[in-house]
């Protein structure tokens, strides 16, 4: 009895001890609380101040009030300061904060506003650069036609000095992403957890068209004509009648810039007006192919772009445009770099400035290019042209388009940098500059052209149109790859399924395409079917200047008529290891410019179970041992796919 009275007076005790501790809690809870109650006020009213503020301040910039906006955000910044030192006081004041969970709740309100003061920052920022370009240099004026010499200079140095304005703007935006990522989604923030989602989206949105304006305007300078005027060859190439770079190279507009973007020269010309007169006054040796399907022993510009590789396409025009020019008594000075465009870029420009109507007849996007066709094939020779003066037309074109280009508002500028950016993501703009600083711009800019070095697996299918008219207008062309993750070799299977829709007419005949495959370095060779490997000038071997295994082989397709060709090779040993080290397999399918494929396919299949695959702005189709995306391959992309 004795024993349990003393159990039962421990249990009490105990008890007593614990219920005194809990009222010293609660106590310590409640002082907490008064004495931060303070901070705590202090903190919603002012978090509720920035966030009116900032709300005026969004309405002032999108009315282009920049001193309104400026003052609003002002406001805004001082409150969320004064709401950053509040939460500092609650993390030493209030007791909770020593305990883990009201102290990551606390963790995820500092997140908060630490974001919103780094984004009220940058719109500061922001504002004060719109402002700049506002300037009343710039007042009274629609466009930069308008502008005086004076205001063009102060213009262009504008934009040029926005450079490093938007490299602190993006850190800012870095920042400020990573400050929302470490917010607990299920937190004391959880009822406003959709506005935090949508504000990083459009943070994400925001970085996006940053991160995409700012190698455009490393480039400006390249293309200000000032401190000297600068000098350009653009090749026009014509992917209805495709070629490696993306076209045939049948026009060549020379362009000269001066004094801050004033164009001294803008003037198209036939290449064959440079090709016949150097007709037995240049030699280069043609490629196999180009000598055996297009019938010629010499090498002319006009078939200068046979690497797929836009920079070593680039130097070899450059060198035949240095040598023929001389034959054709044309002096040229030096060039500052090449440029080359498809006939789809002129369309997304025709879509901002809407139709230009040349001889009575309106080019739009639509009708453009097959408008053009038929008037410097066809039409000329009712218009009693001679065959030598068809493509002046061209001038005629480039003149009422870049008439309208400037006469754009300065307002929509960004919209055209956007058109610019657009059309350099799908190959449609090639860029190359003889200097190496600028070269490097372009190629962080996705406009250098040049084949991609990766570690992982690489497909390109590269079609060379030889003697096929304007064929490539009417090829419905479908690639398929699949691959297998097998345990010892990764095996590739290739189709390609080419349907001809056109007939035999003054635009399109049977078609002729001397095809290369590139895939990775040291590629092995196991089954071709679809054509004759005899007789089809069918080779498999390294490119060393490419960086790739090459399949090359030529066929034909008769109008109305489909052929399959079917590839099967294995990729090299160092892809098997990295997938058996890394569980890792990769893919980068680069498109070639100017190509119009109607239907991608990819298939992995693999033993292993698949943990995640992914490929950009494509949803895989769930499988335990497999991924398959389809796509219509507008640009280049990458796939990835880990396994267990």
């Amino acid at each position: 009895m004795k024993y349990k009275a003393q159990l039962i007076y421990v249990r009490v005790l105990s008890l007593r001890l614990f219920l005194t501790v809990l009222a010293l809690f609660f106590l310590a809870l409640i002082l907490s609380i008064i004495i931060s109650w303070q901070s705590w006020r202090s903190f919603a009213a002012n978090a509720l101040i920035a966030k009116n503020q900032l709300s005026s301040a969004l309405i002032a910039l999108q009315a282009k009030d920049w001193p309104e906006a400026k003052s609003q955000l002002l406001v805004a910044q001082t409150s969320l300061l004064q709401s950053q030192s509040d939460l500092r006081d609650l993390r030493e004041n209030w007791f909770p904060a020593k305990f883990k969970m009201a102290n990551s709740q606390l963790n995820d309100l500092k997140n908060l506003n630490d974001t919103a003061l780094i984004l009220t920052r940058s719109a500061l920022q922001v504002s004060e650069l719109a402002q700049n370009l506002s300037a009343a240099d710039f007042v009274g004026t629609d466009n930069f036609n308008d502008l005086q010499l004076s205001q063009k200079e102060a213009f262009m140095q504008a934009l040029i000095a926005l450079e490093p304005e938007l490299n602190g703007l993006k850190a800012n935006l870095d920042l400020a992403l990573i400050n929302l990522d470490r917010i607990h989604p299920y937190g004391v923030l959880w009822p406003i957890k959709g506005q935090i989602s949508e504000l990083r989206t459009q943070i994400d949105a925001g970085h996006k068209i940053i991160s995409e304006s700012l190698p455009i305007l490393k480039l400006l300078p390249a293309f200000s004509g000032y401190p000297q005027t600068t000098h350009y060859l653009i090749m026009l190439q014509n992917n209805d009648e495709l070629r490696p770079t993306g076209g045939f190279l049948g026009s060549y507009v020379r362009l000269d810039i001066a004094n801050f973007g004033d164009i001294e020269r803008l003037e198209a010309d036939d290449i064959y007006h440079l090709d016949m007169p150097a007709i037995g006054k240049t030699e280069f040796e043609a490629p196999a192919a180009i000598s055996k399907y297009l019938k010629v022993d010499n090498w002319y510009l006009r078939d200068a772009n046979w690497s797929p590789d836009w920079p070593q396409s680039a130097r070899q025009i450059q060198t035949m445009f240095q040598a023929e020019s001389p034959a054709a008594a044309i002096t040229e000075p030096e060039l500052d770099g090449i440029l080359a465009i498809t006939p789809d870029f002129v369309a997304s420009l025709l879509r901002i400035t809407g139709p230009i109507t040349v001889r009575d007849q309106a080019y739009a996007p639509e009708n453009m290019q097959a408008l053009l066709q038929y008037n410097v094939e066809v039409a000329y020779k009712d218009e009693d042209i001679s065959s030598w003066d068809r493509k002046d037309i061209i001038n005629e074109l480039i003149n009422a388009l870049r008439y309208k280009l400037t006469q754009l508002p300065l307002k929509r500028y960004p919209e055209l940098l956007n058109n610019l950016y657009a059309s350099i993501n799908r190959g449609d703009l090639l860029i190359y500059f003889n200097n190496p600083q600028r070269q490097l711009i372009a190629k962080e800019l996705g406009a250098s052209g040049e084949i991609v070095n990766i570690q992982g697996d690489y497909l390109m299918v590269v079609d060379a149109n030889l003697a096929a008219f304007k064929s490539d207008a009417v090829m419905k062309k479908n690639i398929s790859y699949q691959v297998n993750l097998e345990a010892d070799k990764i095996s590739a299977l290739l189709r390609l399924n080419y349907q001809h829709n056109g007939g035999f007419d003054w635009r399109t005949t049977r078609y002729r395409s001397y095809t290369r495959v590139l895939a990775p370095l040291g590629s092995e060779l196991k089954n071709i079917t679809g054509i004759d490997k005899n007789s089809d000038d069918f080779m498999s071997y390294d490119d060393t200047s490419l960086g790739k295994h090459v399949f090359g082989f030529f066929w034909s397709i008769e109008p109305g008529q489909s052929r399959t060709l079917q590839l099967e090779y294995y990729l090299p040993s160092n892809i098997s290891a990295h997938l058996q080290k890394n569980n890792l397999y990769t893919l980068f399918v680069q498109r070639q410019p100017g190509s119009q494929i109607d239907g991608f396919s990819l298939d992995i299949k693999t033993n292993k179970e698949i943990l995640k695959s992914s490929a950009l702005n494509l949803n895989a189709e769930p499988s335990k041992n497999g991924a398959y995306w389809t796509s219509k391959l507008e640009r280049s992309q990458s796939f990835q796919v880990l396994t267990k």
